[in-house]
């Protein structure tokens, strides 16, 4: 009967449009508005009801029709949207037409006032109530969209079939439910809503004041604020470390080759003495004259000054290169500073919430 009554609908149409209200309109957008409105109309008889609402939705944006409207809703309770259907039906039956409108315009409406009466029975009507949930924000979606907080704890009207309650509470995992509605039937979804983590407060004694984690181990949590338990490089000493370092390793180089250099020397001394047989066991040998034995004597004398300078290089060089070893060590174990002032803040993480602070 539906398909029946939109045939000349659609044709008076393609009449009325140039009058009344669409005189405003300019002659290419009712020439578009026409096109859309018989495309929706073979869309809406070939059963494509989304195309038709579609087309009929772009028609009407062009030019106001209540013939437009009416096929949108019918088009919307074929599909089961009986929410939708109505709320156009409603806006068909409270427009008030001149009594110079088209007698297709006035036929729409009076179509539209009676089948409103017979889908608004069919319409259901739930209640959703969150159990536990008083004090605390928690998002809701039915069918993947939010449901506002006005509408959580009273009946609304919903389409009839089945439906997906999405609730989130803050800190934990999505709850889905899943619920049915025959036509008018009237439900409530009870949904109980589980305690989110634990706030552990701070111990009383030695450490108090600490932030408490979700985990209930007092301690500083992840991510707390600047300057709470945060470490602060002593620049000063880990200078002094580096620099005491530094000059340990010159001090070793510099006494290896002086004590390299006194080997080297001893060895000229010796080599000097055997040639002119200066030490040898019958007494002096011919060729060791007095000039020889000073020049032994200076080159004795030399490594022995070379010796004494490598032992100080080493000595001093190995005591240098402790201490900043020393010093260096430290500084990169030292314990963090704790805040000199006091604060507290709440945290939230991926597996629960807890406070933070000290004192």
């Amino acid at each position: 009967m539906l398909l029946r009554r939109w045939v000349p609908f659609a044709a008076a149409l393609l009449l009325v449009l140039p009058t009344g209200e669409v005189h405003a309109q300019s002659d290419q957008d009712r020439a578009a508005a026409r096109s859309l409105a018989t495309q929706g109309a073979e869309a809406f008889t070939a059963g494509r009801y989304d195309e038709a609402i579609d087309l009929l939705n772009r028609a009407e944006a062009l030019v106001h029709a209540p013939t437009h409207l009416l096929v949108i809703a019918r088009a919307h309770a074929r599909l089961g949207r009986l929410v939708g259907a109505r709320e156009t039906y409603l806006r068909i039956a409270r427009e008030e037409l001149p009594p110079t409108a088209p007698s297709a315009f006035k036929r729409a409406q009076q179509e539209a006032r009676e089948e409103l009466t017979a889908v608004e029975p069919r319409i259901a009507s739930l209640r959703i109530v969150l159990e536990g949930a008083a004090g605390r924000t928690i998002s809701v979606k039915l069918d993947g969209q939010p449901v506002a907080d006005a509408l959580l704890g009273v009946h609304r009207p919903v389409d009839p079939g089945s439906h997906v309650i999405t609730v989130v509470p803050p800190g934990l995992g999505p709850i889905e439910q899943a619920v049915t509605l025959a036509d008018g039937e009237r439900k409530e979804l009870k949904i109980p809503i589980p305690e989110g983590p634990a706030v552990v407060p701070p111990p009383e004694g030695p450490g108090a004041g600490q932030g408490a984690g979700n985990n209930g181990q007092v301690g500083f949590p992840p991510d707390a604020p600047p300057g709470a338990g945060e470490r602060k490089t002593n620049v000063a000493l880990l200078g002094a470390g580096i620099g005491a370092g530094a000059l340990g390793v010159g001090g070793v180089v510099v006494g290896s080759v002086f004590l390299a250099q006194a080997g080297t020397t001893q060895q000229d001394a010796n080599d000097l003495s055997a040639i002119n047989g200066c030490e040898a066991p019958g007494g002096r040998g011919p060729t060791c004259t007095a000039e020889t034995e000073r020049q032994i004597a200076r080159l004795d004398s030399k490594a022995a000054s070379q010796r004494t300078t490598a032992a100080i290089g080493l000595v001093a060089g190995g005591v240098l290169l402790i201490g900043g070893a020393t010093l260096i060590v430290i500084e990169l174990t030292s314990k963090p500073e704790r805040p000199n002032a006091a604060w507290i803040a709440p945290y939230v993480t991926p597996t629960g919430l807890g406070v933070r602070g000290a004192f």
